[in-house]
């Protein structure tokens, strides 16, 4: 797995705050799961494919809290900007400054690819689709970042994940267990939209769980706020608490040239 730094330049936005609520990580069921071929699995995949109907393009304004756990507590925020568009499943977050609202770090993500332009950079890095370090330049202190959940999320691209032929069902409860080549991901729905998506992975060394925190009264997708939690797979000493809560949504579509660096 190649790891690229986002420099998010927390020297600048760098404060005090009250820290956002911990979640916790269920992790997969002790019950048996069932294969697709159970009527009941069908019935669940034929109303997520229904509701999930409403995971159209769209761009917004939202901010981050960042909740470092170890080695000490500390707490960050970041304002951004975030372009979505359902052709392709582009995705492009920008960074800001809170204080005087410049771009510093832009990020492209398609379904197998990560593009990342930090500021002064004449070209982007490239890597798969993985894991992000963020990093404070002021204490050199890092975070990895899981972004696959958060992806899969805000793109809608657990839809593809959730018809593998190695999905497992435990359709009681509306959980959809994939094992992949990275991790074990399990999808958690509620009226058949997710709320939660949870990551195992033995290779990664980590646990990660991404969860809708508040729904937005106006629109099925995106939610209000989006909470996700990184921890240790040995121990499960919490890392780090992301909560990105979105300021505006507009659905609509997005121009080709806002995928552009």
């Amino acid at each position: 797995m190649i790891f690229r730094i986002l420099m998010i330049l927390l020297t600048i936005v760098h404060c005090r705050t009250t820290g956002v609520d911990d979640v916790s990580f269920i992790g997969k069921d002790t019950s048996k799961y069932t294969g697709a071929n159970d009527p009941a699995a069908k019935s669940l995949l034929a109303g997520i494919a229904t509701e999930t109907e409403n995971f159209t393009s769209f761009r917004g304004e939202f901010s981050m809290n960042i909740q470092v756990l170890v080695p000490k507590k500390d707490n960050f925020n970041v304002d951004g900007k975030v372009f979505f568009t359902k052709q392709g499943g582009l995705l492009k977050i920008q960074l800001m400054d809170t204080f005087f609202g410049l771009v510093f770090s832009e990020l492209i993500a398609s379904p197998t690819e990560i593009l990342i332009k930090p500021s002064g950079q004449t070209k982007p890095t490239s890597q798969a689709m993985g894991d992000i370090i963020l990093q404070d330049p002021n204490t050199k202190k890092t975070i990895q970042l899981p972004f696959p959940v958060i992806y899969q999320y805000l793109s809608g691209s657990f839809q593809t994940e959730i018809l593998s032929p190695k999905a497992k069902f435990l359709t009681k409860e509306s959980r959809i267990l994939v094992d992949k080549k990275d991790g074990l991901y399990e999808y958690f729905f509620e009226n058949h939209l997710p709320i939660r998506i949870e990551l195992s992975s033995p290779g990664r060394g980590i646990k990660a769980v991404s969860l809708v925190k508040e729904k937005d009264p106006k629109n099925v997708h995106p939610a209000k706020s989006i909470l996700s939690k990184v921890m240790t797979l040995d121990d499960e000493k919490d890392n780090a608490l992301i909560l990105i809560t979105m300021k505006k949504i507009v659905k609509t579509e997005i121009p080709e040239s806002i995928f552009k660096f």
